[in-house]
Order: C-alpha cells, then sequence, then structure tokens
C-alpha cells in the first residue's frame, strides 16, 4: 500500500503555504484531494502549494495539482507551485502551463 503524502499547512501573512512531502501519483491522489481541497476551501487567501519534498510522479498528479489550482480560483484564491522539481516544471512548461509556478523560494 503506498504511503500518503504528507501535509503540513504553514499560515503567513502573505498568504497560506501548503507543504507536501512525499508521492503524489495514481495511488495517492484520492486520498490527497479531500484534505487539499478541504485545505483550498478554508484558505483565507493567496495559496503557495510547496512541492519540494514532493515527487509529482504521472499525470493523475499532475492533473490534482490542476484540479486544486481551479478550486482556488474558483474560491477567488490565487495559487502557485512554489519548489517544484525540475521534471514538474519541465511537464508545465510542455503542457503551457508554466504560468501556474512561482520561483522557487
Amino acid at each position: 500500500m503506498p504511503t500518503i503524502p504528507r501535509i503540513d499547512v504553514l499560515p503567513g501573512p502573505d498568504g497560506t503555504v501548503v507543504r507536501v512531502t512525499g508521492r503524489i501519483d495514481v495511488h495517492t491522489a484520492a486520498d490527497l484531494r479531500p484534505r487539499l481541497h478541504e485545505i483550498i476551501d478554508a484558505a483565507p487567501g493567496p495559496l503557495f502549494l510547496d512541492l519540494g519534498g514532493a515527487l509529482v510522479a504521472d499525470g493523475t498528479g499532475l492533473g490534482l495539482l490542476l484540479e486544486c489550482h481551479r478550486r482556488g480560483l474558483r474560491r477567488g484564491h490565487a495559487m502557485r507551485l512554489i519548489a517544484a522539481d525540475e521534471r514538474c516544471r519541465r511537464l508545465l512548461r510542455r503542457l503551457a502551463l508554466r504560468r501556474h509556478t512561482a520561483p522557487i523560494w
């Protein structure tokens, strides 16, 4: 059974940092989805999804990130990916989705 990635929520003055640690893929997306939706729905402002400790391993993982981005927009929250690894950034560039990423901190 795959290990569910860890999620830490760190409120800050410029928005909420959501740090994901672990593998985001077809085996973990179903467990992550409700937790991330809950965080997005409760956030008072901008969201920064920190992927420094995460591996976006497949299309399902990438799809979950884009779904979360759209959910945030529907609730009036900007969401940016930060500290994404080179593989994830390359996928986003190829799909013309780079505008959803912020510089690595």
